[in-house]
């Protein structure tokens, strides 16, 4: 019986394990550090750009880079297991110090989903505004699906699909891709530019333009952590001439994460996409190994049981007494007496 005790805890103890791996270690690893600090950089090393501030052209290197870190005070002050998250992003050539393109953003994150939640604070560059999707990461667990991707430029959501797998320096990543097709720059209003750009003299007066843009986005994501490991963006932008309708293209870029970016990703991510699935595999190994214990456990019980009782039933039918004839005197004795008739017959016989 004891053997069977010992077993049954075993048992116990390895469904508990799984148990608590499941539903608290997962969660307390596949989370959001509430002090987040990232640093991506995108480069294309042929980009097609006008740069404004010199009024040129050129076919130079863009080097794209984004930045996001978590405001642990604001976090906390906020609650709701979320983690409040500013965001930068600029672009630059080296032929002139001002950046092409600037964007700063705040908003908050579940810890847990990696998805946008509501949060009063929410702005894009000083603005009040409403992120929705996901902004820098997809969530814990990715599945190979579509999900909502929020493009800074469009101001909303643009729906990224799975589009295979994937692998990166040893590590699997699934591909996710999204086209934003052409329309108005949201990010970029209306305004004078050098009437120059749409045909006419160097001296032409300035015209009143609109910004125009399209994207063909692909993510590639770790699957366990939902981190982006590498993004490529093929970007486009326009000017239109608001009387004319005449169009020039302005940007023309296919930027992606360099080499020490990806690399540094692939680092940070391959053992804790490790860990996690180690997490989601041992609760159902344990877990299967427990209740087979339980029940090895409770038959051998069982079994020991039934035998101990045979036992002790054995041992009492060998300690009874054996069953004896008993010997009826009285009958032999009666017996002897009727047989032949007897002495007294003898003595009263006459003599023949």
């Amino acid at each position: 019986m004891r053997k069977s005790a010992i077993v049954i805890g075993f048992g116990a103890f390895f469904i508990t394990m799984a148990l608590l791996l499941k539903f608290y270690a997962f969660d307390k690893l596949a989370v959001i550090p509430i002090d987040q600090n990232s640093q991506q950089v995108a480069v294309d090393n042929n980009a097609y750009i006008f740069d404004a501030g010199s009024l040129k052209f050129y076919h130079t290197t863009l080097t794209t880079t984004i930045g996001a870190v978590g405001q642990k005070e604001q976090s906390q002050q906020f609650g709701h297991n979320s983690v409040i998250f500013s965001k930068w992003q600029y672009s630059s050539i080296p032929q002139t110090k001002t950046a092409q393109t600037a964007f700063t953003e705040k908003f908050a994150v579940n810890r847990h989903t990696g998805k946008v939640i509501p949060w009063s604070g929410d702005s894009e560059n000083g603005k009040a505004i409403e992120h929705t999707g996901y902004t820098v990461k997809f969530p814990f667990g990715t599945q190979k699906t579509t999900y909502p991707y929020w493009d800074v430029s469009i101001e909303r959501s643009m729906q990224m699909k799975y589009a295979g797998t994937d692998t990166i320096d040893g590590l699997t990543v699934y591909r996710f891709e999204g086209t934003v097709p052409r329309q108005p720059l949201v990010s970029s209003p209306a305004k004078e530019v050098p009437g120059f750009l749409f045909g006419g003299a160097q001296n032409s007066p300035g015209v009143k333009a609109t910004y125009s843009y399209a994207n063909d986005r692909t993510i590639w994501v770790e699957p366990e952590t939902g981190a982006f490991i590498k993004v490529r963006e093929n970007q486009q932008q326009w000017l239109t001439d608001v009387k004319t309708g005449k169009s020039v293209n302005v940007l023309k870029t296919s930027s992606v994460f360099n080499n020490a970016t990806v690399t540094q990703n692939v680092h940070d991510y391959k053992g804790k996409a490790a860990q996690l699935k180690a997490l989601k595999i041992a609760p159902w190994i344990l877990g299967i190994l427990g209740i087979l214990l339980l029940i090895g456990g409770i038959v051998m019980a069982l079994l020991l049981g039934r035998g101990a009782a045979r036992s002790e039933a054995a041992e009492s039918r060998a300690d009874e007494p054996a069953a004896t004839e008993e010997s009826d005197d009285s009958d032999d004795d009666s017996d002897d007496e009727t047989q032949g008739g007897g002495v007294a017959d003898l003595l009263n016989r006459p003599e023949e």
